[in-house]
């Protein structure tokens, strides 16, 4: 039974705009948007990105974060398998270029629940790919760089799922595929975004010299094919950089290379054309790596204003990227002192870890509660926050 979008039409209602008028503003057909409102069909991702900045509300506020997105990951697979038996080329093989058209779009939805938070659900289903593009990847032939592609779209999936489960030898070796994969398709966004995923791995593992390397080996690649890399890509290679400087003190580097991120970012007229569904890179990205940066350097006030920088965007960042924010608000009030600020967001961020089932987070927030134990143990507020641990 198809389930109505009912937040869908309710935003669109209390705009008092018509089908007709959202879906110019889409740039689709009225019957695709109400296909949408009817729950019939999910928007493609550049649609619901779009739906989004129209509304100024994100998918979960629409309607879409959990209603439809697994659903069209699990259907890609579901619809291929059918593919096999019954839309098989008049030779008799499979048609490979539609399966891995289906492929990339519920590689897409993956992208997408990843962002929200679906741990469990992406652990299941991931394999799953795997498993039917192994073949056609190692297959030599027209169609083998695009399934190496999205190989290495699957590693760096199963390695950002590792890492946030703290199985940070699965998450390096997966990582390390992903990389040689997107080698074998020569697609050289995708090996960037690989070695960027290498790096932030590195970095939860606290082994700045090598993800230094890995933003490096990046760097070297855009250098080599600097038209051909989403400018995105060159923003998230100098922000990794700008914190990496700022942990070794480098303040004058550190600082350099935040400008050169800021600055290579794409202006919002452009953004949604630089948008990669594999590497979500959006202005909270440059805030997070800005609020960071002034953190490693001591100046912890300024990380504050970066940080908060993320309440004014529209539409709201996903789950994902809320939980990060939440954490190091957490983490600077604990460096400002202030002790109910603490509080107050280290709450919210255990909350938001435990809602997308990170380990990884929700171990770092009790880091920092420890440390707020140690400077204000005996306040009643920082002792109610114990009961977010004991679960």
């Amino acid at each position: 039974m198809v389930k109505h979008n009912s937040m869908l039409r309710s935003a669109r209602i209390k705009k008092s705009w018509t089908p007709e008028f959202v879906s110019k503003q889409i740039g689709v057909s009225r019957n695709t948007y109400i296909r949408w409102e009817a729950g019939a069909q999910m928007p493609r991702l550049s649609s619901l990105d779009a739906l989004c900045r129209v509304f100024e509300m994100s998918p979960t506020e629409l309607g879409f974060a959990h209603s439809g997105v697994l659903n069209v990951a699990d259907a890609a697979l579901d619809d291929q398998g059918e593919r096999s038996t019954h839309d098989e080329t008049q030779d008799g093989t499979v048609d490979l270029p539609a399966s891995l058209e289906y492929w990339t779009t519920g590689l897409v939805s993956c992208w997408q629940w990843y962002m929200i938070g679906g741990q469990t659900e992406l652990e299941r289903l991931v394999p799953t790919y795997l498993a039917r593009l192994s073949r056609p990847t190692l297959m030599p032939g027209p169609d083998q760089k695009v399934a190496a592609s999205l190989t290495s779209q699957v590693y760096q999936l199963l390695a950002m799922l590792a890492m946030q489960r703290c199985d940070f030898s699965s998450a390096q070796s997966n990582g390390t595929q992903a990389v040689v994969y997107a080698q074998l398709a020569k697609d050289w966004n995708m090996y960037v975004a690989a070695q960027l995923r290498l790096a932030t791995i590195f970095s939860a593992r606290k082994r700045v010299g090598s993800a230094l390397i890995a933003y490096n080996d990046a760097l070297h690649r855009i250098n080599v094919d600097n038209d051909h890399i989403s400018p995105v890509l060159h923003s998230w290679i100098f922000a990794g950089l700008a914190e990496i400087q700022a942990t070794m003190g480098r303040e004058a580097e550190a600082l350099q290379l935040l400008k050169l991120a800021i600055a290579v970012f794409p202006s919002e007229a452009d953004e949604a054309s630089a948008f990669l569904s594999y590497a979500y890179c959006d202005r909270s990205m440059l805030y997070l790596y800005q609020g960071l940066v002034f953190l490693r350097l001591g100046q912890p006030k300024l990380a504050w204003e970066a940080f908060a920088q993320i309440d004014a965007l529209r539409p709201p960042p996903p789950e994902r990227i809320r939980a990060e924010f939440l954490k190091y608000k957490a983490y600077t009030s604990l460096v400002l002192g202030n002790m109910i600020q603490s509080c107050i967001y280290l709450e919210a961020a255990a909350k938001a870890a435990l809602a997308i089932n990170s380990e990884l987070i929700f171990g770092e927030i009790y880091v920092f509660y420890e440390h707020i134990l140690a400077l204000w143990g005996q306040e009643p507020r920082v002792r109610a926050l114990a009961m977010l641990f004991q679960k």
